[in-house]
């Protein structure tokens, strides 16, 4: 297995290519698609389906590029389908003239799970930041996308944001292997035992105040 990340676009959001025995995913296309293109020239990838962990425009911004350069799959949780469709909800709206509203995807239910467990890959909803962001875990990687940053955890007050939700998925990852390396949505990679030490947010006095 490898990883390389890419970091992309004004807001800094880290694309993953994960290459795995039999397939290579990109995770979060979320701007620069000559920046992707170009790493997957390098490397002579031929991705094989995007994966994303939510639908905000910083993450979903060269979705569409992807797309129609290499023909490959969209797959996004299904409770994200009103963000990707709504200019407004994936904030694509306040940065932009046009905003985007995306019309080729793949919605990811729980019953699909298996197809993505077949190539090394668990799927965990994680809402919280949005109702259907997901963790992606492949060996000993798990993508949090803006569920969890080093020291930090994502924003809940964006259209679909909630706080108790934002708990409950933290404390799935709280019940995972400390030596599981973390790979967010934007900023340095860590690990969960780190985490467990340094992050507020993964501390009972947080997850267990009442709001």
């Amino acid at each position: 297995m490898k990883v390389k990340k890419l970091e992309l676009g004004f807001f800094k959001v880290n694309c993953y290519i994960l290459s795995l025995d039999e397939k290579d995913i990109i995770i979060d296309p979320g701007a620069d698609f000559n920046t992707i293109q170009q790493y997957l020239k390098k490397e002579n990838i031929k991705p094989d389906f995007i994966l994303n962990t939510h639908g905000h425009y910083d993450h979903i911004g060269a979705v569409t590029d992807v797309i129609s350069n290499y023909n490959i799959p969209f797959y996004i949780h299904e409770l994200e389908e009103p963000i990707i469709k709504d200019p407004e909800k994936n904030l694509s709206s306040f940065f932009g003239k046009n905003g985007l509203s995306l019309k080729t995807y793949n919605l990811i239910k729980k019953s699909d799970y298996n197809y993505f467990a077949d190539f090394g890959i668990k799927i965990v909803n994680t809402a919280g930041h949005t109702p259907g962001s997901i963790i992606i875990i492949a060996g000993n990687c798990v993508f949090t996308g803006d569920l969890l940053f080093k020291e930090s955890v994502g924003r809940t007050d964006l259209a679909g944001g909630d706080i108790i939700q934002m708990k409950k998925s933290l404390v799935k990852i709280k019940s995972m292997e400390a030596e599981m390396e973390l790979h967010p949505g934007h900023g340095p990679s860590s690990t969960l035992e780190h985490e467990l030490k340094n992050n507020y947010y993964l501390q009972d006095d947080f997850l267990k105040e009442d709001y």
